[in-house]
């Protein structure tokens, strides 16, 4: 047997040994799953199929766009918080936080391995990965603007049904009004790139814990929840053309445009002699010169 046939044997073996690693998790998982809600085991499974189905869509079907699957990895938190509200309320009849967590980590796991076909244990990664362009933009199509599309559309839904559900309609409508606009024109007329990213990543948050706050100090649960699902709708329709030759292309600026460079200190030219060639610097060694000098004069009073 040669060295690549051997590689490559050891490579599949590795394979199978992490898909039933993660197999054996995700059955680990729905088992104790099953024993803690074993009283309402129906009832609770329907959140967690849910779950775990919205987890691998987002893994396996968003992650064709890099905007989409970034968003939609956000909602699968803002999700699990707003069911802990709803549960908190008693609006249902069986706990849903949970089996939701548990779902989209089932999910998660399943979506991250191949499992059938000769590549079966390897980690999933899509088969064309988008470069951008000789001009450093990316090419767009239908297929991201239907994947875009169906995400915001989610989204919006999701927060409507929040709305519906824990708040009275009208400020927290409002809020997600607002908060959709805020974010499509965050994207669709953006800042410098750094500004960009610091009013998502800092400005968003910082937002959502102020109505977090002012929410429960009103009562108004659905605040920051339905600002959460507004912005993120908002960045999704923003950030991509919808028509035209460019249809589903992202709108610069991009992150990968973004390149960091070191400041380099200038260096300090070094004199040479005027022969043009660099001599060593020898050090001074005044007491070998000394103890020479003494031994020729005693030869000197020797004579």
């Amino acid at each position: 047997m040669s060295v690549a046939e051997a590689k490559r044997q050891q490579r599949k073996k590795d394979q199978r040994n992490l898909l039933m690693f993660r197999a054996g998790m995700v059955g680990l998982l729905l088992g104790m799953f099953g024993w803690m809600v074993r009283s309402s085991l129906l009832e609770a499974s329907v959140f967690l199929a849910i779950g775990a189905a919205y987890s691998f869509l987002v893994w396996r079907v968003a992650s064709q766009s890099v905007r989409a699957v970034t968003v939609m990895s956000w909602s699968l938190m803002v999700n699990f918080w707003t069911l802990i509200s709803i549960d908190n309320q008693h609006l249902l009849a069986v706990p849903a936080s949970g089996p939701w967590f548990v779902g989209i980590l089932a999910g998660g796991m399943a979506a991250g391995s191949v499992w059938l076909g000769p590549h079966a244990g390897a980690e999933f990664a899509p088969k064309n990965k988008r470069r951008p362009d000789a001009d450093g933009k990316y090419s767009g199509g239908r297929r991201l603007a239907l994947i875009n599309g169906a995400c915001a559309a989610l989204l919006l839904g999701i927060g409507t049904a929040a709305i519906v559900l824990l708040s009275p309609p009208m400020p927290a409508g409002a809020v997600l009004v607002a908060s959709f606009f805020a974010g499509w024109m965050l994207f669709r007329f953006p800042p410098a790139l750094p500004a960009r990213n610091g009013l998502v990543l800092l400005g968003t948050p910082a937002v959502f814990v102020v109505l977090v706050i002012l929410g429960g100090t009103l009562g108004l649960v659905t605040l920051p929840y339905s600002w959460a699902y507004g912005v993120m709708a908002g960045i999704l329709i923003g950030g991509r053309h919808w028509a035209g030759d460019r249809l589903g292309a992202p709108r610069p600026p991009f992150n990968s445009q973004h390149k960091r460079r070191r400041r380099r200190k200038p260096r300090k030219k070094r004199s040479t002699p005027s022969g043009g060639r660099s001599q060593p610097h020898l050090p001074a060694q005044p007491f070998r010169a000394a103890a020479i000098g003494g031994l020729k004069d005693k030869a000197g009073s020797g004579r």
